[in-house]
């Protein structure tokens, strides 16, 4: 399976495009030019303003010079400190203060600036317009007779009325900015008095800076002064609180020393010294069991060594006995690996070695009854400590309701202590700060009256009221094009009717004395006879005859004459079954060129030596008649009633070889459409197939009767003449489609009452229209 093709978007025509600006230039033009005039109009009536700036830093470092003084805290420069200092200095308060300072309400300069006609015609007009809005929303009428009259305003009330509507406009036109990123912003001001301008701003950042100022000592001021209220009474409730503690404490007998009662801290040391009399009784124990162990195992186990843990601490003879001991059996021992166990030189170092375990162990015998006393007194001294803390814990059981509520008098006492002493810090902070009137804001620069006018700037004005124009002119142009629904190239006869183009017939004009036809009498014209302008072929009575009053023939290299060359060539090339070729020429309106078109056709066509018959059909305006001076005598009326014949009634158009039928008609004939659709009719033309090659039919409009219908089955081929510009592509497609022969026995539509000059506007660059000036000898593209 293929994929889909994918649909690409239709490339815009840039030769289109420039060609549709081309020839909506004059459009364009207009709408530019209007704009400059309006613009220059504005600067010539517009008064010349000013501006005036000056720029403030809010600086941290003063803040940090400050701390080194002085525990304040530090006033930051982030975003929002910026925008709470925009908000200061638009703020009602500093308004005011720089409409009282400057007195701006007594200032013409400022209450009554010029004025430019822009405004005022802006003011004008939404006066008119808010005047019926007020009625239609049920405002107040205004003050009529008969109403009660309004209280006068005292001389005070109208200064203050001024001061705030002079506020109210400075807020409203007041800037502040931010510099960059910096922590500084300027103010400017807009006026029509570059003095003013100065002076507002300079007022606009004095009146900020002192407003800081005093903002900064009135608050503190004021933290001082709530401060000292509540210091004071924090220092009376900490004094009540230390009162209420000490008297709870004497009345229930709650005596401290350092931070416990007496009971609390008899407790700790009976604990600690039965601790201690515990350990005492142990020792002793453990040492009555070694001196036992000792004994028990009686004073010939001491000849073989001496245990440890059995000499008391500070016993000398003890440790004598017991170092006598070990020097008795270390010689033993040292002889009897000398001499051997059993030589008989051993026995009296083993009779000294047995009397000094003999010593010993008498001495342990001891020892061990002095050990069981002193387990005895340590084990009463800790029955007795452990009664005394038993008593002395009853004793501070009694108590501890007491004591619970004293030690919460006492952190209550304590705490209102530390807050008073943190309060008393702060305090002594904040007056110490007082003392420093000195901001986080100082002038970076003072404005200067500006010695250039800041607008209406001539440059950016026509710059942008040529941008407005252009745009005005593009979207006119637009317009324009969307609505332009007139024909006026052969692309567009092919696109949207869908029928076949034979070409275009300019705009021409004849100053050649009119001929004769031959048999009719000579009438000379006065004049110029604009034989394709609109109606006026048909209003004029001037006589046409000869070669040189025919356009075609007296201009034989010229478009016009090659378009009606082209309708030849296609009438030869289309099928026919017949060698007789039956034309009909009709239009959509009158007045199209339709009669000019057949008379010019017929000369071109004769000059080839074809016979041609030309017939006025028109029975309505018999405008060919009327052009060629036949409005009287035999004509297609009376061949067809059979008062004459054709024969007779034919004349020929000077020397053209062009014969002609008029028709010329009673004042209010309205039977045309019955005389074209009567047997006569047919059988007239069917007569004339045998004697002419091409007869010409100029027939009524297809529009507004109904003849071209009628007569169409007799036609072997139709022309339509559109005029250019004036016949829109709607009213011929209908046209063309009111009948279903139209379509076949159309030869095709051309063009007429062409501008060239314009019509290059409107074909592509590949049109041969554009390069006319390019055929020399081709072409005369000149037309008179």
């Amino acid at each position: 399976m293929t994929p889909p093709t994918r649909h690409e978007p239709d490339p815009i025509d840039l030769s289109r495009l420039i060609s549709a600006l081309r020839r909506r230039r004059r459009v364009i033009f207009v709408c530019v030019a209007v704009w400059i005039v309006l613009g220059i109009v504005y600067l010539a009536t517009t008064p010349r303003y000013y501006y005036a700036g000056s720029s403030i830093l809010l600086d941290s470092n003063i803040s940090r010079t400050i701390q080194q003084v002085s525990q304040s805290e530090d006033l930051s420069t982030n975003e929002s400190a910026l925008e709470s200092a925009r908000l200061v200095i638009t703020s009602d308060d500093v308004a005011n203060r720089v409409a009282a300072q400057l007195n701006l309400q007594d200032n013409p300069s400022f209450t009554n600036p010029p004025q430019s006609l822009l405004s005022k015609v802006m003011g004008t007009v939404m006066g008119a317009i808010k005047k019926p809005i007020g009625w239609l929303r049920g405002a107040p009428p205004e003050a009529t007779t008969g109403s009660a009259p309004r209280t006068p305003l005292t001389p005070a009330q109208i200064t203050e009325r001024q001061q705030e509507a002079v506020a109210r406009y400075l807020q409203q036109n007041v800037r502040v900015g931010r510099i960059g990123r910096s922590s500084a912003f300027s103010i400017s001001f807009k006026s029509n008095d570059p003095v003013l301008a100065a002076n507002v701003v300079n007022a606009f950042a004095d009146v900020y800076i002192s407003d800081v100022l005093n903002a900064n000592y009135s608050a503190t001021e004021r933290m001082t002064e709530w401060m000292q209220g509540r210091l004071s009474n924090l220092q009376q409730d900490a004094q009540k609180a230390a009162e209420a503690a000490e008297t709870f404490r004497v009345q229930n007998g709650l005596v401290t020393t350092r931070d416990t009662t007496i009971s609390q801290d008899s407790v700790v040391n009976l604990n600690s010294d039965l601790s201690n009399a515990v350990s005492d009784a142990a020792r002793a124990k453990a040492q009555v069991v070694a001196l036992q162990a000792a004994v028990d195992a009686g004073p010939d186990a001491l000849m073989k060594g001496v245990p440890g843990g059995l000499s008391p601490d500070g016993s000398a003879k003890f440790d004598g006995l017991q170092r006598s001991l070990s020097n008795a059996i270390a010689n033993f021992d040292r002889i009897k690996a000398q001499l051997g166990p059993d030589d008989p030189q051993l026995a009296p170092y083993k009779a000294r070695l047995q009397e000094s375990a003999t010593q010993l162990y008498g001495e342990i015998k001891q020892l061990l009854a002095q050990a069981k006393g002193e387990e005895r007194l340590s084990e009463a001294r800790v029955q007795a400590l452990r009664d005394s803390v038993q008593g002395a814990v009853d004793t501070d059981a009694s108590s501890g309701s007491a004591q619970v509520q004293l030690r919460a008098l006492e952190q209550r006492a304590q705490t209102l202590s530390t807050l008073y002493q943190t309060f008393l810090a702060k305090f002594q902070q904040i007056d110490q700060q007082k003392s420093f009137p000195v901001s986080n804001v100082r002038m970076l620069s003072r404005a200067e009256p500006p010695k250039a006018a800041a607008g209406p700037r001539a440059r950016f004005v026509l710059a942008f009221t040529i941008l407005v124009g252009l745009m005005m002119g593009l979207v006119l142009a637009a317009i324009g094009e969307w609505r332009d629904r007139w024909l006026r190239t052969g692309d567009q006869l092919a696109e949207s009717v869908g029928v076949p183009f034979l070409g275009y017939l300019p705009i021409y004009r004849t100053t050649d004395r009119p001929g004769l036809v031959k048999g009719m009498p000579q009438t000379p014209a006065r004049g110029q006879v604009p034989l394709s302008r609109p109606g006026e072929a048909s209003r004029q009575l001037a006589r046409i005859s000869g070669r040189s009053a025919i356009y075609a023939l007296s201009h034989p290299r010229s478009l016009y004459t090659e378009t009606l060359r082209n309708i030849r060539l296609a009438m030869r090339l289309s099928d026919s079954s017949t060698d007789t070729r039956i034309l009909g020429i009709t239009s959509a309106r009158p007045a199209e060129g339709k009669t000019s078109t057949s008379l010019n056709l017929a000369a071109v066509i004769a000059s080839t030596g074809a016979s041609v018959l030309l017939i006025d059909a028109d029975a309505h305006r018999q405008g060919l008649s009327r052009v060629l001076g036949q409005t009287t005598g035999a004509g297609l009326l009376e061949v067809l009633t059979g008062v004459a014949s054709w024969r007779s009634s034919t004349k020929e158009i000077g020397d053209t070889g062009v014969e002609f039928l008029s028709c010329p008609t009673p004042e209010g004939f309205v039977q045309a459409s019955e005389m074209l659709g009567g047997e006569g009719f047919r059988r007239f033309l069917h007569e004339l197939r045998g004697e002419y090659d091409y007869v010409l039919l100029d027939l009524p409009p297809l529009g507004p009767v109904v003849d071209v219908r009628i007569v169409i089955g007799e036609l072997d081929q139709l022309l339509f003449v559109a005029e250019w510009g004036k016949t829109t592509r709607a009213l011929l497609r209908s046209l063309i489609s009111s009948h279903p022969k139209i379509p076949e026995k159309l030869l095709g539509v051309v063009l007429s009452k062409v501008d060239l000059t314009q019509l290059r506007d409107y074909v592509d660059s590949e049109d041969s229209v554009n390069y006319l000036e390019e055929y020399g000898d081709y072409l005369q593209t000149g037309h008179s």
